[in-house]
């Protein structure tokens, strides 16, 4: 569907998300950059390397560890839940451990850039 948009194939097929549960899942800053890196990925990374990346790209390089602490704090208690739920990562091992690329990733990164070129 997206890459019909784009005007070539998609990277992979999406698994059916309504309007609004899209919208939700990309309606939060952190949760886009997380899916930003999730699709860049191919192999399994650590939760606080997710964070770590979360963190530069929101607070900048000098970050400090109140703030990475906050937002570990919230990819654990809601993020990596919501982003779990819509294929764009899996955590067989809980929130906290390694995380694993989804079937969402990559397609939902793409919505975003497509958005993005859009949006001033």
């Amino acid at each position: 569907m997206l890459g019909r948009l784009l005007g070539s194939k998609p990277i992979s097929e999406p698994v059916a998300l309504s309007k609004d549960e899209l919208f939700n899942l990309c309606r939060v800053e952190r949760r886009r950059h997380a899916i930003s890196i999730m699709a860049e990925i191919d192999n399994p990374i650590l939760m606080r390397t997710l964070v770590d990346e979360v963190t530069a790209q929101e607070f900048g390089p000098n970050a400090t560890s109140n703030q990475r602490t906050t937002v570990y704090t919230t990819f654990y208690q809601q993020h990596i839940s919501v982003l779990e739920e819509a294929g764009v990562l899996s955590a067989p091992d809980g929130p906290s451990k390694t995380l694993y690329p989804g079937e969402n990733a990559k397609p939902i990164a793409e919505f975003l850039s497509l958005v993005d070129d859009f949006s001033t």
